[in-house]
C-alpha cells in the first residue's frame, strides 16, 4: 500500500496492498478496499464502505458511510456520496455531483441483461432514495428530486422528479 502524508486509517479494515492513498486521507472502520483503488488527496471514506477493484476517487471526495461500489468506477473531485449509496460497475461521477442517501445505480435490466456505464454530470444533485436505470446518462447542472426513478437520459438543465422521471422546471 502506498500512503501519502497525514493518512488516518481506522480499525478492522481490509485494504489491498496495491491501493494508493493520497495526502490527508481519512478512512474509517470496517471498510473493504479492493485491488487497484486510488484515493486522491483530502478524501474521506466513512465506516462500512466496500470499494471495488480499480476504482478511482479524486481529491476532496466524501464517501460518507456504507457506500458500495462495483469495479472500475470513477469518482471525480468534490463529489459527495451520502450514506448508503450503491454504484454498479463502470459508473462515472463527474466533478461536484452529489448523491443523496441510499441512491442506487442499477446494473442490469428486468430481463437480467447486465449493462453498466451510468454517468452523472457535473454539479448534479440526485435526491435521497432515487434509483438510476442501467447505462443512463444524466447531464450537468440539474436536480433529481428524492424518491425518483431515472429511467432515461437527462441532458437539459432543470429539476426532475417522479417515477418515472419528468421535468417540472
Amino acid at each position: 500500500m502506498k500512503k501519502g502524508q497525514n493518512v488516518t486509517i481506522g480499525q478492522y479494515n481490509i485494504i489491498d496492498e496495491s491501493v494508493e492513498i493520497g495526502d490527508n486521507v481519512e478512512i474509517g472502520n470496517f471498510n473493504i478496499i479492493e485491488a487497484g483503488v486510488k484515493l486522491g488527496n483530502n478524501v474521506f471514506v466513512g465506516n462500512n464502505c466496500e470499494i471495488g477493484k480499480e476504482v478511482i476517487v479524486e481529491e476532496n471526495a466524501i464517501l460518507q458511510g456504507k457506500i458500495r461500489t462495483g469495479n472500475t468506477c470513477y469518482i471525480s473531485k468534490n463529489v459527495t456520496l451520502k450514506y448508503g449509496v450503491i454504484l454498479t460497475s463502470n459508473v462515472l461521477l463527474e466533478e461536484g455531483c452529489f448523491l443523496g442517501p441510499n441512491v442506487i445505480t442499477l446494473g442490469s435490466t428486468h430481463q437480467r441483461i447486465t449493462i453498466h456505464g451510468t454517468t452523472v454530470g457535473k454539479n448534479t444533485y440526485i435526491g435521497a432514495n432515487s434509483t438510476i436505470a442501467p447505462n443512463t446518462k444524466i447531464g450537468s447542472d440539474l436536480v433529481v428530486g428524492a424518491n425518483s426513478f431515472v429511467n432515461r437520459g437527462l441532458d437539459e438543465s432543470g429539476i426532475y422528479v417522479g417515477t418515472p422521471i419528468r421535468k417540472i422546471k
